[in-house]
Formats: structure tokens, sequence, C-alpha cells
């Protein structure tokens, strides 16, 4: 605001009452450490319950990819990124990762039956 006041007329200057740059860079703080949590947290439950580090993998990788074409999209539409997105971003993590859970463990469970079965057939 300091440089546009520049190019204004003597006099003329803003007033800001309210800035809520602070609680957006929070809000990306909190966001940023809750993908990390969910990672970790992610990479346990598919190795624990599937003994399966590629599907971890895969899942984990889904997420910043995620993130960053909901970025891209933002920009492209002109769009800020503002709490109501950021929120809807943060809900939208934890149905990347439950799909991606799902996903991953039907595509298990099937590769085992077809593995066990004895006529081969179309997956």
């Amino acid at each position: 605001m300091k440089e546009v006041e520049k190019g204004l007329p003597e006099g003329v200057t803003f007033k800001t009452a309210y800035d809520r740059s602070a609680l957006i860079e929070a809000a990306i703080k909190t966001v940023t450490g809750k993908l990390k949590e969910e990672m970790i947290v992610v990479s346990l439950v598919v190795l624990v319950f599937l003994f399966h580090w590629r599907s971890a993998v895969s899942i984990i990788i889904q997420i910043p990819i995620t993130l960053a074409i909901s970025f891209i999209l933002l920009n492209a539409f002109g769009l800020s990124s503002n709490l109501m997105s950021l929120t809807g971003i943060a809900i939208a993590i934890g149905v990347i990762v439950d799909n991606g859970i799902i996903m991953s463990e039907n595509a298990y469970r099937r590769l085992s039956e077809w593995q066990n079965s004895d006529e081969p057939e179309n997956i």
C-alpha cells in the first residue's frame, strides 16, 4: 500500500481497516502442517493394514499433485486463495486420502484374488 500511495495526489492516503494477510498466512501454515501430518499418518495406516509400501507412496504422491492442480486452477480462473478456498482444500485432502486408500485396497484385493484363482480371466 505504501508503494501505491506514492502515486496518489498529496494528502490522499490509504487507511487499512482490516488486514487479513496474517490470518491467511496462518491458515497456509496450518494447511502445510496438517498436510505433513496426514502424509505420515496415511503412510502408517496403509503400511499397517495393507503391508504394501507402494500403495502408501502412490497415495502420498496424490496429495501434493492435487493441491498443486487446485492452486493452478484457482489462479487460472482468477480466484484468490481466501479462507473459504483454503478450508475447502483442507477438506478435500481428507477426501483424496480416503479415495486413495479405498482404491489401493480394492486394487490390492483384486490382484490377490486374481493371483489365487485357478482360471485366468480379465481383471
